[in-house]
């Protein structure tokens, strides 16, 4: 029989997972951000270089650098955090299906408009990166539900019976 001990504990080791995977993509955003907003220049430069159209490259010069500084504003947050990992899951599937295009061999010469560590990676590595990234915000972004969805379920049997609210919890385990 599962007793409360028990699910304290999954629940805690629910929220490390979760704290690892913001921290992960914290890693990856916050230098990335700053970056792009400390040599704008260079960032504006490398879009301008993608096949893009310059009225797509303009607003993406300006898009991307806001999109990624909310989320790390919004990871940071506890409460905007489910917002921050869904960012998080449309900045990397953008970023991934780019560079998966571009594999496909739709473009042929792409520069990589990218900074620091990932500009030294080939567009097979790149594409792998920005996987495991796409796959961890996914994960973080399941584990966030199911953590709020058990905080709330413990919520929601307050001032039922003892009884049903082991019942309760034993079901969701």
């Amino acid at each position: 029989m599962v007793t409360i001990k028990t699910y304290i504990r999954k629940e805690n080791r629910l929220k490390i997972a979760l704290n690892i995977i913001v921290i992960l993509l914290l890693l990856l955003w916050v230098p990335v951000s700053i970056e792009k907003l400390v040599d704008f220049p260079s960032f504006k430069r490398g879009i301008y270089n993608q096949p893009l159209g310059n009225s797509l490259a303009t607003i993406l010069t300006y898009v991307i650098p806001f999109l990624e500084v909310l989320t790390v504003l919004a990871l940071i947050s506890e409460r905007f955090r489910k917002q921050g990992l869904l960012l998080s899951i449309a900045l990397m599937a953008a970023f991934t299906t780019y560079i998966g295009v571009a594999l496909l061999g739709a473009w042929e010469n792409l520069p990589c408009a990218c900074g620091s560590v990932i500009k030294g990676m080939s567009w097979s590595q790149h594409f792998l990166f920005n996987l495991f990234f796409l796959i961890l915000s996914i994960l973080g972004f399941l584990l966030q539900n199911k953590h709020r969805g058990s905080s709330a379920q413990s919520i929601a049997t307050e001032g039922k019976p003892a009884k049903w609210q082991r019942h309760n919890k034993i079901s969701n385990l």
